[in-house]
């Protein structure tokens, strides 16, 4: 009988299980994210456009 209370009062595994929850909730909000095609996806678009022209540019203007 001590042995069937202790191990329903053991919550060692507990944190574990809670963690994995978090991390997969964290992963469908990041995969659902990305895989609309959004304004978040297209404001993202936009800035690496505006880095890899800004990139173009300065080596543009060092080869001069």
């Amino acid at each position: 009988m001590k042995s069937m209370k202790a191990f329903v009062e053991d919550e060692s595994g507990v944190t574990a299980i809670e963690y994995g929850i978090l991390a997969a909730a964290m992963a469908a909000a990041i995969g659902y994210i990305f895989a609309s095609d959004g304004a978040f996806i297209s404001a993202l678009r936009g800035k690496f456009q505006d880095i890899a022209s800004d990139i173009t540019d300065a080596g543009t203007d060092i080869k001069k």
